[in-house]
């Protein structure tokens, strides 16, 4: 059942949904089922095994699904009903057995361990391919379980149907068709205890309910991913080459430090060119300050420009020398005039020379004359008074004499600057310069050095007028000389910018360099780490597509998962889907003696986890009431076992098996399900097999039936084995029917048996059938007398009354007369006579009776079998 459903789930992996990694693993667990489902989460079993499945064979799965092979064997033409069943050697039985099955009904009787459950698993077997015990029971071997252990042998039973035509067909297994066939005992037990379950686990135990609890178990055990721990994502000897590759750390880094450097210093490199000269390279740029070795830079240029001493200035002017030579003349013209008049005024000079001698002495000689010693007191003329007095009046006589002496200076000083720019001149034009002989370090310039520039030479020109031209010369050099000046200043901050410039194309390719070491060093460690690690390198290459194949793996395995999962949740609500209205009726028909209030209105039962199984009644069917919280049960059992019988009937299964399910069911509900199982319509045209271990229930359902179904069903009965190590079945079962055992006895002249029965007969249409009929057509509501408190029913008086209420003119059926006949045949005498006492107490021990009167107890059987005949 677990591989059946587990193919049904992988039917929903088609479509665009789903990926062909993932039909790829369902395909790799569905071919090693077997060796899977034994495995649980447990150290991870489950999932180390999965992960070596995949790697195994991950390359050679095919990624479609292949079709469901219950779809490719399904039965051609519909089964009317089961016919016969081979079995043997199978589980119990160690040598074949032929079971002839065709009836309606099957009815199997035996104790605990007489076999029943070897039948019913050949049943399953031949109808659904396995066996559910052997999956719940953990068997990876399905062979080892269905083998019989005293003989050691396996033989697959057959089974054979027939059709609406009675054609025989040979069945082929089809779990999907006949699933919904077998109602188990144990199924109805875990259901029941669904009440002492967490919600979350209800809508588990509704697949508990239809066999599913092993594919939910299996489908548990798959963990919902594969961890690291079991499968490789990242590759050993990647990890081992990353480890070694982390001594590269720095390698690569400084790699990408210099990349980085080298793209600052190609920006720098950029900007420096453009302010130097756009559109220039930085190649160029270094050519053209530093040269090559065909021409030198600008730099050098410049430098050997500068080196050359600037020419030599004079500093002369012609307007400055000709305001200095008209100083000069009109200095020399003063002093001139002014020793003129000093000369015309020399008697007054020699005076005043006299006074101021005179003057000079007055300290020495303060009172006498000093010319003749005289004392003052006796000269006519105080000298010294007389001195001072006359150099007063002598006063510009003495101010002329000093304005001669500063003329004198200031027209020497004036001659000298003459001089001084004449030596100028003589020191720029040396060579042949005919004012070599006015040079001043021959002569003191004076007057008479200055009259002599006048003199003509013997050019005919006079010194001043050579002195004019080479001054003026001398002026348009200087002039020269200033332009070659500022041109150096210019030289010189085009030099300095320049060597700036140099300077940081120094410092750039410096860095440049540092950094193209830095890398080519880097460089080399890698490629030295790559030549000693090649082959490593290669293995972690040709490791990359098993890296890739186990993270397809991983992806493909959690999706899968999920997949299986949901199906697993959803199944409950697949299985039960519209099943809500049938499982009320048969609900309601299993609990027909049951108050309204107790009946159901309706039932929702858990789709999904976490839901609970809520109902309402038929007195107030609006409130939704937990069925689990107010249900017994007892009534609980019978849900259970109405969700069962409802899907059968949904699914139209052709035959209903039962392995001994009712007996789960609590006496109080026996009757009410016997009753809709046998009597009312939902199953009356299904085969049903059943087995049970209670004799009662098997003489019970043959009761209700009528003495015709009964006979026309198959009956048989396992027996204790005494000490024989194989299923005894007793193929020729007496019937449990009062009235087909009576007639039985009958026919084998065993009048007094025959009467036992026909008394239990009685007892049982009357007080089952009859009284139901009356019911059903009248008044049902009898009067009974009792004898005592303890005393049975007196079955006269019962079949009295109910003869009286079917007699009334308002009893409703119009073929009353068909039952009313037997019992009157049978009531036409008193109480008292033989044959009524042969009915109540005829079959009791007596000793010394007298025998039986054979045509009465025919009699009583034909009546009874009438009266069971009109009430079918």
């Amino acid at each position: 059942m677990i591989r059946a459903e587990y193919q049904r789930f992988m039917q929903t992996l088609h479509g665009q949904n789903t990926t062909d990694s993932v039909r790829k693993l369902a395909n790799i667990v569905s071919a090693h089922f077997d060796e899977l489902l034994p495995l649980t989460t447990h150290q991870g079993q489950r999932i180390r095994k999965v992960v070596e499945l995949c790697q195994t064979y991950w390359g050679s799965t095919a990624t479609s699904i292949p079709p469901l092979v219950e779809q490719e064997v399904t039965q051609e033409v519909p089964i009317s009903r089961l016919k016969s069943l081979a079995v043997g050697p199978f589980r119990g039985f160690a040598r074949q057995e032929v079971f002839d099955l065709n009836s309606r009904l099957v009815l199997i009787y035996g104790p605990n361990g007489t076999g029943k459950s070897s039948f019913c698993e050949a049943l399953e077997f031949t109808l659904l391919g396995n066996v559910a015990e052997a999956d719940s029971k953990r068997f990876r071997d399905q062979n080892e379980y269905l083998r019989n252990a005293f003989v050691n042998q396996l033989v697959a039973p057959s089974l054979v149907a027939c059709d609406e035509r009675g054609n025989d067909i040979a069945i082929v297994p089809n779990e999907s068709a006949f699933r919904f066939c077998f109602v188990e005992k144990n199924r109805i037990d875990s259901f029941s205890r669904i009440a002492a379950q967490a919600p979350a686990k209800q809508t588990e135990l509704i697949a508990t309910l239809f066999g599913l609890e092993a594919f939910t178990e299996f489908v548990r055990n798959f963990t919902s991913e594969i961890g690291t721990q079991y499968i490789d994502l990242q590759g050993n000897l990647a990890l081992r080459l990353a480890q070694k590759q982390q001594s590269l750390q720095g390698a690569h880094q400084q790699i990408q430090a210099n990349v980085t450097e080298l793209q600052r210093i190609a920006t720098e490199e950029s900007a420096l060119t453009n302010s130097y000269r756009p559109g220039i390279s930085f190649e160029q740029l270094i050519v053209e300050l530093n040269g090559n070795g065909q021409a030198a830079g600008r730099i050098a240029q410049l430098e050997t420009e500068l080196q050359q001493p600037p020419p030599p200035k004079s500093n002369l002017s012609v307007a400055t020398f000709e305001a200095l030579g008209g100083e000069a003349t009109t200095l020399i013209t003063e002093l001139r005039q002014s020793q003129q008049q000093l000369a015309g005024a020399s008697q007054q000079v020699s005076f005043k020379q006299l006074y101021e001698a005179v003057a000079k002495v007055q300290q020495s000689s303060p009172g006498a004359c000093p010319a003749c010693k005289t004392p003052l007191q006796h000269v006519q003329v105080n000298p010294y008074m007389n001195a001072g007095q006359e150099l007063t009046k002598l006063q510009q006589l003495g101010e002329l004499q000093q304005k001669i002496v500063q003329l004198e200076q200031k027209a020497l000083q004036a001659i000298f600057k003459v001089g001084q720019s004449l030596n100028t001149c003589l020191r720029f034009f040396s060579q042949n310069n005919p004012l070599k002989p006015f040079e001043l370090g021959n002569i003191q310039p004076g007057l008479q050095w200055w009259d002599s520039l006048f003199g003509p030479l013997p050019d005919t020109f006079t010194g001043w007028q050579h002195l004019i031209s080479q001054i003026q010369q001398l002026e348009k050099n200087d002039k020269q000389a200033e332009e070659v000046i500022r041109n150096r200043e210019n030289q010189q901050a085009e030099l300095k910018l320049l060597r700036d410039i140099a300077q940081q194309i120094t410092v750039l390719a410096t860095q440049k360099q540092t950094a193209l070491g830095n890398q080519a060093n880097a460089q080399r460690l890698i490629d030295n780490f790559q030549n000693e690690n090649a082959q490593l390198i290669a293995n972690v290459e040709a490791e990359k597509p098993v890296i890739a194949r186990n993270q397809e793996i991983v992806a493909a395995y959690a999706i899968f998962v999920k997949k299986l999962t949901d199906y697993s949740n959803r199944l409950p609500a697949h299985l039960v889907a519209d099943l809500g209205e049938l499982v009320v009726e048969l609900y309601n028909a299993f609990n027909r003696n049951d108050a309204r209030a107790e009946l159901l209105a309706g039932v929702k039962l858990p789709l999904a986890p976490n839901q609970r199984m809520r109902i309402a009644f038929q007195n107030n069917p609006e409130p939704l009431f937990d069925a689990l919280h107010i249900l017994s049960e007892g009534h609980v059992r019978c849900l259970g076992l109405a969700i069962l019988l409802a899907k059968n009937l949904k699914e139209q299964a052709p035959v209903l098996i039962f392995d001994d399910p009712v007996n789960a069911i609590d006496d109080d509900h026996r009757e009410s399900i016997r009753r809709t199982l046998f009597e009312d319509e939902y199953f009356s045209k299904k085969q049903i097999i059943l087995t049970c271990h209670g004799e009662e229930f098997f003489k019970d359902i043959q009761n209700l039936l009528p003495a015709e179904e009964t006979r026309n069903a198959r009956l048989l009965s396992f027996l204790p084995r005494l000490g024989e190590q194989h299923v005894r079945v007793d193929f020729n079962c007496a019937p449990r029917n009062y009235i087909l055992a009576a007639r039985n006895h009958m026919n084998r002249n065993e009048v007094r048996d025959a009467l036992a029965k026909s008394r239990q007969g009685l007892e049982a249409l009357t007080k089952g059938k009859v009284w139901r009929y009356v019911s059903k057509f009248g008044d049902g509501h009898l009067s009974l007398k009792f004898r005592s408190a303890s005393s049975p029913i007196e079955l006269r008086g019962l079949a009295e009354q109910l003869r009286s209420k079917i007699a009334k003119a308002n009893f409703s059926d119009p073929n009353k007369a068909c039952v009313y006949d037997p019992i009157d045949q049978l009531l036409n005498r008193s109480g008292d006579s033989r044959e009524w006492r042969y009915l109540n107490k005829g079959t009791h021990e007596e000793n010394d009776r007298g025998e039986f009167d054979r045509q009465t107890v025919e009699l009583i059987i034909m009546s009874l079998e009438q009266i069971d005949v009109a009430l079918q």
